[in-house]
């Protein structure tokens, strides 16, 4: 598919040769190798082989049954949304260093002259950070009847420059979320640490459970952190995904107390804000770490994987 816009920043071109680029780098040369990614060239953008597919799709479906009441699978939401929406959220505050802009020649753009780079303006759409901020909108302004639950997967983008197995720019997320009373939240989050728990015994994976605090931007940022952390917000599933790494996060359990119910003019069911909290999977990085603990062969993974065992 063809597109005419672009994303800001910008940084980098293609190599003449992104294999031998890629290959720079011992353990995504072996995954590259073994036929599991495709190298574009580019620090934290890979392309992904059926067979790697094939271990997505049979994740997609066990997290699903993993759900606890039922879950005919994931809403799939678009890979951009509106600037408004995530301002309104508050993360091009907090995360202006992972947010990309999607830029475009303007509307009535000359056609007689070849445009320069420079010429391309923002356009009222961003990049997804995360599968969640698209779905706090459509509850914006009005108070709930009723919690609600999502189960939600989608595109998402941070603007990281790395070259670090695992910690893509581009990656998949599954969400799974609750929005309503503080006892709501608490109870999902406590929930969904429980079930990751058993999720991860039952495909193999050896998981540490750390607290965690995500990569604030700022003046601000030791505070926010030491918040998080203080008031044990967010837990990280982590797990290896290569030779040498200690460790990296593959999912996460996050509450959010009162700060997207604010933001976005939530209403309880009850009366006051809505909290909410979520249960997040790093699709490929999962992935990476059951390749590295299982091996190249998809017929060797743990039969709670299901068609991955025939698969490729």
């Amino acid at each position: 598919m063809t597109s005419h816009a672009t994303t800001e920043p910008v940084d980098g071109t293609l190599p003449a040769n992104p294999v031998e680029e890629a290959h720079a780098d011992v353990p995504l040369a072996r995954l590259i190798s073994s036929g599991w990614l495709l190298p574009t060239g580019v620090a934290g953008l890979l392309g992904f082989t059926a067979k790697f597919e094939s271990a997505v799709s049979a994740l997609q479906e066990t997290l699903t049954r993993t759900h606890p009441t039922g879950t005919p699978g994931p809403s799939f939401l678009a890979p951009v949304m509106p600037r408004t929406h995530i301002e309104r959220a508050e993360y091009a505050e907090a995360f202006p260093h992972l947010l990309a802009a999607v830029h475009a020649l303007p509307p009535g753009t000359a056609q007689s002259t070849m445009p320069g780079e420079d010429a391309r303006m923002p356009t009222e759409a961003v990049l997804t950070p995360a599968a969640c901020y698209s779905l706090y909108p459509s509850m914006a302004d009005r108070t709930l009847e009723a919690s609600q639950y999502f189960d939600v997967a989608g595109s998402c983008y941070r603007h990281e420059e790395t070259s670090e197995v695992g910690r893509f720019r581009s990656f998949r997320m599954r969400e799974f979320v609750a929005v309503g009373t503080e006892d709501t939240a608490l109870s999902w989050r406590a929930d969904w640490m429980e079930r990751c728990r058993r999720l991860f015994t039952d495909i193999g994976l050896d998981v540490q459970v750390q607290a965690a605090s995500d990569p604030f931007f700022g003046p601000g940022a030791r505070f926010m952190r030491s918040s998080q952390l203080q008031q044990s917000l967010k837990y990280e599933f982590v797990a290896p995904v290569c030779d040498g790494d200690d460790g990296t996060a593959i999912a996460s359990v996050n509450l959010h107390k009162d700060h997207l119910g604010l933001r976005f003019a939530i209403g309880a069911p009850g009366g006051g804000p809505a909290h909410s909290s979520c249960a997040a999977f790093g699709l490929e990085r999962i992935v990476l770490a059951l390749i590295h603990q299982h091996g190249d062969s998809l017929a060797d993974w743990p039969a709670q994987l299901g068609r991955v065992r025939h698969a490729a």
